[in-house]
This record gives C-alpha cells, structure tokens and sequence, in this order.
C-alpha cells in the first residue's frame, strides 16, 4: 500500500483559488503579472533569423549540387588537343563512328565516344573514314581526331602480318623482310628479352608469346619496338580470357599451358577440335602415356612443315620429342593465336586418349577413348594419304 494514503489530508478547500488565496499575505500589494523579457524576444527572433538562414543556405546549397550535377552529365569530356604520344590504331572493316569512338577512347586519343561522335557529325566528310591502320597521337581533341582520321596521310602503310602457328625462326624472317631490320637484331633481342615485356611466367622464353596478329610500324622502327608490340598483344589476350587464372585452376603452369596451346595451334586449324585435343594431351599427362605428336617432332627437326614423319625423325634425341620423351616439350612449338591459347585452358571433359585428322584438307579430326578405336580413325587417314599422294 502507498504511503501517501497514511498522511494527513489537512485542511480541506473548496477549491484551488481558495487555497491560494489563503497562502497569500493580506498586508501585501498584489503582484504585478509578469512581462516578457527583452532579451528573451531577442532570442526568439535570433532563433528565427537562423532557421530562415539555414533554409535559404541549404536551398542554396542543393540547388548548386543539382546544378552541377546536372552540368556534370551533359558535359562532354573532351581533351584540348593537340596530343602527344604516337599510337597506332586499327579501325576495322564496317566500323560504325560509335565503333570507331570506341577504339579510339580504348588507345586514349580521345577522352569520350560522345565528343567523337558529335564532332564527327558535325563533319560530312566523317563517313568516308576508310578502315585501316591509322598514325594518330594520345589525348587529342575529339575534332583533331576526325580531321587525321580523314587524312590519308596518317593512314599506315607500313605493316606486318604474322600468321598463327609460326615459329620464332619465320617470324624474325617476316619482320626482317617487311622493315629491312636485320634478322640478327631480331635473334639479338630475344636472346635477351629484357626490354620485351614478356610476363614473368614466361621464364624468360619468347617461343609462344609472339602474338599473331598485323601490326604496324613507324618511319624508323626498331627490333626491340616490334617485338615488344607482340608480346604486349599476347599479354593483352592472355588478360582478356583469363588465361593464368584458368592454367592454374586445371593444375598447370601458365607456362606449359602456352605450350598445350602451341601444339594445338599446330594439330587443327578448327579452332572447334581445340578443346578436345587439349583434353586427349592433359589426359594422356595424368596417365603417364606419351605424348608421340609428329608436330613436336616436326618443330625439333625443322622440317619444312609435312603432316607426318619418318622413323628417323621418331628417333631422334631432341627433348622436343614426344616419341622419345614423356610428358611435354620443354616449350611452345609455335606461336599460338587466341583460340588455341582459350583451347589449352578449357579442355573438354571424357575419356578422349587419341586423336587423328582423317581428313586434312577440311579439318576434320576423330577422336578415340581407346586404341581399337584409334585404329579405325588412322585406316581413314590412310586411305585420305593414298587418295592425296605427296600430301602426307
């Protein structure tokens, strides 16, 4: 129970005034009722004052970051020329101006697709960008742009193709004859391929991580410029497919995967085999079979390019050898292109342990789990060998 209900209620009143009235002291004058403090009235209107400023300044405020806001999005960003480094682009056949935009924001000569596309709009002539290798420079603006692009003087003339598959030896023959370069500047550099940019996986190997591709060169070009062109291509795709995280999610080197790859570039020219010849070379590692690839044999003793060997050839010591040693060559047989670099690091799934191209002409290759069924696809290449006599 509360305590209050034990007290005393004392006197009782009518009501409140009454009480009141009987705490008041008769002799004294009533009190005055009270005023409002000046300083308080001040206070309030300070208050006032405030609250107006931190409403109109933050108002302010807002409508500054939406403006600039909104200035930000429909500004074009747009370099202000005239440019600096010299770069060489590619723009290929049937681009669109959003196309070639593209290509030019990705090699940084200019600094957004809406200034090219709007200054190539602005021009007439802009349609008549013919495809090409162009001479032009980085971080130009988007109208300086249009205007070499429209030149044939910056077209590039001077280029290079290196085809897929080819090894060190004819691609250092190539890019002597088409820059008159000297072969043993070429061999120089990849003796020692410090200034190459080659990854650091390559082991400082160049065989394999010469990338195919065209590639163009300037009034003086160099033997170590060329190159590093072409290991930087190869970097480039390597990166773009994800090659080493693939490698070693399979359980292989980066470095040997390139070399799955060169024998793939060398076994088809299908790049829809590829998978599967990767699948019969992993599966033939892990059960200890050797690799027996006539293309090995062909690259350790530089034949002249036939698609089969002799005994002799089988027998010979080189390490590249895969009649006569097991397991891979010590490196790449040849340059691969993309296809058979995204082959080596996707291998399909099976039992696949042979392999043969029973109709070199088209391609077409037959794969077996067993040899029984291997004898059967080697009879087919056979009768094709008989039906093309000097092709074998």
């Amino acid at each position: 129970m509360s305590r209050f209900l034990d007290e005393d209620p004392g006197p009782e009143y009518d009501d409140v005034e009454d009480h009141l009235l009987d705490l008041e002291d008769p002799d004294e004058e009533p009190m005055p009722p009270p005023t409002r403090r000046r300083g308080s009235w001040l206070k309030n209107l300070l208050a006032v004052a405030i609250s107006l400023g931190v409403l109109i300044g933050g108002g302010y405020f807002v409508v500054t970051k939406l403006t600039d806001g909104y200035l930000n999005l429909t500004t074009v960003r747009d370099y202000p020329g005239p440019g600096e480094e010299e770069v060489f682009v590619a723009i290929p056949e049937g681009a669109t101006l959003t196309d070639i935009a593209e290509v030019l924001v990705e090699h940084d000569v200019v600094q957004s697709s809406r200034a090219f596309v709007n200054a190539a709009r602005d021009t007439p002539q802009s349609s008549s960008i013919q495809p090409g290798t162009y001479r032009l420079l980085t971080k130009m603006s988007a109208a300086e742009a249009v205007t070499a692009l429209l030149n044939h003087d910056n077209l590039v003339r001077d280029q290079v193709t290196v085809p897929e598959g080819w090894r060190n030896t004819q691609v250092v023959q190539r890019l002597s004859e088409a820059t008159g370069i000297p072969a043993a500047d070429f061999e120089a550099e990849l003796a020692n391929p410090v200034n190459l940019g080659l990854p650091t996986w390559a082991e400082g190997r160049t065989e394999g991580f010469l990338f195919p591709e065209t590639y163009a060169f300037g009034a003086d070009p160099t033997a170590a410029g060329l190159l590093s062109q072409m290991t930087g291509q190869f970097v480039q795709v390597t990166d773009e497919i994800g090659f080493v995280a693939k490698a070693e999610a399979l359980g292989v080197s980066p470095f040997d995967a390139v070399t799955v790859a060169s024998i793939i570039e060398k076994e088809t020219r299908d790049p829809d085999y590829g998978p599967d010849i990767a699948q019969v070379l992993y599966n033939r590692l892990r059960a200890g079979m050797a690799l027996q690839l006539d293309s090995t044999v062909i690259y350790a003793v530089n034949s002249p390019g036939t698609i089969t060997t002799t005994d002799e050839e089988r027998a010979n010591e080189s390490p590249y050898n895969t009649y006569v040693h097991q397991g891979l060559p010590p490196g790449a047989i040849s340059n691969p292109g993309k296809n058979s670099l995204i082959s080596a690091v996707n291998p399909t799934s099976g039992s696949y342990l042979y392999f043969v191209a029973v109709n070199p002409t088209t391609g077409e290759t037959r794969f077996a789990s067993t040899w029984e069924e291997h004898e059967v696809n080697v009879a087919l290449f056979q009768q094709w060998c008989s039906d093309n006599p000097g092709q074998c």
